[in-house]
């Protein structure tokens, strides 16, 4: 059994955010609580989306509350509903720009007859939305998302959870993932086949057992 992560590994999460927030920037920069370019406010947005999501990760809050305080983070004291209409801007442009990797359906294509897979961090609905936007919906026998299961990489419960589900022990399932820390090293706890999808050609410390910088490599490793 093959599971893939998501966003950062089939998903150009990173290409759709920016090319979203330099749209919300071109709208909404007056209503900000500082001056900043777009660039810079990229950065910011960031930031700001990283402390929030965690929040909602680690349960406290729910998803949508923490689109609310991302929002309110940067445009100060709103109600609530003003907060979700300036969210859905975003949303709408983020939704428009979801886009799979080149890579991503040639491999996808070598890999029928494999059982594969998702376990990703995320609320379960927008985590397939974005898999039936790019079209590859099909190719995935399981979802696993945090947000339906309450733990989140690099919680190793959530990969225990995908076992149970698919049905295969820890040591049969191979796992993709484009975050060492979080998709790498809990395969490495838990004696699952990880592979460390390299994007960003980044270094550790130390040496990583199975990595690959483009998915067309992954085949191989699995032959």
């Amino acid at each position: 059994m093959i599971f893939f992560d998501l966003d950062g590994t089939l998903l150009d999460f990173k290409g759709a955010e920016f090319l979203a927030v330099h749209e919300f920037h071109n709208q909404y920069s007056s209503l900000f609580n500082f001056t900043v370019n777009q660039n810079d406010f990229y950065q910011e947005w960031c930031n700001i989306g990283k402390k929030h999501y965690s929040r909602f990760l680690q349960g406290e809050l729910s998803f949508e509350q923490q689109q609310i305080e991302r929002i309110k983070e940067l445009m100060g004291e709103l109600q609530d509903s003003e907060a979700v209409g300036h969210f859905q801007y975003y949303l709408k442009s983020f939704e428009n720009n979801w886009k799979p990797y080149e890579d991503v359906i040639p491999c996808l294509q070598k890999l029928k007859g494999y059982r594969l897979g998702i376990i990703t961090n995320g609320d379960l609905n927008q985590q397939r939305q974005k898999l039936e936007r790019m079209g590859i919906s099909d190719h995935f026998e399981v979802l696993i998302a945090s947000g339906d299961v309450g733990f989140s990489k690099p919680n190793t419960r959530i990969f225990k959870i995908a076992s149970e589900i698919a049905g295969k022990h820890l040591h049969e399932i191979t796992y993709i993932g484009d975050d060492f820390s979080s998709d790498i090293a809990p395969c490495e706890k838990l004696n699952m086949r990880g592979i460390w999808l390299n994007r960003r050609n980044e270094r550790l410390e130390r040496p990583v057992e199975r990595t690959i910088t483009t998915l067309n490599e992954l085949y191989e490793h699995l032959s």
